[in-house]
């Protein structure tokens, strides 16, 4: 479609400029064990429950459902909640409310994920002010919530909550979902590499999902991201690689 040429190969640039794409997962993965060293008291069990978990996750990204739900079943027989301190149900629960959220999404209930993915929200903003790494798993998760928007045809909304996103991450200003509040300055207290190349990896899905839709959907969600690309902050990015 001639129309987007200048986004597909704009998009192309910045792919040859950030050969290494961020991976929202393993980012947060990778602080964790930090997390649970720092907050709870039985590491190992939280430990297990986190890797059955993950394990899970794994499964239901591949479309085995029972199999996911048997292993969140089994991890859940393993902690006692009311052993825990405040502390610990709020990390047991990030740890397990967003793939919860992930599973109801692959099994369409849209809503549920919905629900799930804006409690997460609730749960980084609680983290982030003793891990900040958090507030980039924060934005996964509204970016989630566009997600799920697409899937369950509501692309307008989709859109705005996309549009808000990219205010963040391109020109650090405050947004606030509902009462969730996406304060910048995290943002000043992670790598800035990071901020660049989820920019990147956002805008790459948001294109791969317009080629999902039907044509007139397409077009919207395009035009959409061809005016992010022409952004006069975005272009100052558009030379500089990411990572």
């Amino acid at each position: 479609m001639k129309k987007f040429d200048n986004l597909y190969s704009k998009l192309d640039q910045l792919e040859k400029l950030n050969k290494q794409k961020y991976k929202e997962q393993l980012k947060f993965d990778e602080h964790v064990n930090e997390m649970i060293n720092s907050v709870c008291l039985n590491k190992k069990i939280f430990l297990f429950y986190y890797e059955n978990y993950q394990k899970a996750l794994e499964h239901s990204r591949h479309g085995n459902i029972m199999t996911a739900e048997n292993l969140v079943s089994r991890a859940g027989k393993y902690i006692d909640k009311s052993l825990l301190s405040e502390d610990e149900k709020k990390l047991y629960d990030l740890i397990c409310v967003p793939i919860d959220a992930y599973l109801h999404y692959r099994k369409g209930d849209f809503s549920a994920a919905f629900t799930g993915t804006k409690k997460t929200m609730e749960l980084d903003s609680y983290f982030e002010k003793k891990f900040p790494i958090v507030f980039f798993h924060k934005i996964q998760q509204i970016h989630n919530l566009a997600r799920i928007s697409f899937r369950s045809m509501e692309v307008d909304r989709a859109l705005i909550i996309l549009k808000d996103i990219f205010r963040l991450l391109i020109d650090k200003t405050q947004i606030t979902f509902e009462d969730v509040v996406y304060d910048p300055i995290y943002l000043e207290y992670n790598s800035d590499d990071l901020r660049k190349s989820m920019i990147f990896d956002i805008l790459t899905d948001v294109i791969t999902t317009a080629e999902k839709h039907k044509e007139n959907e397409k077009i919207i969600i395009l035009d959409f991201c061809d005016e992010i690309i022409t952004h006069s902050s975005f272009n100052k990015l558009e030379t500089q690689a990411i990572l």
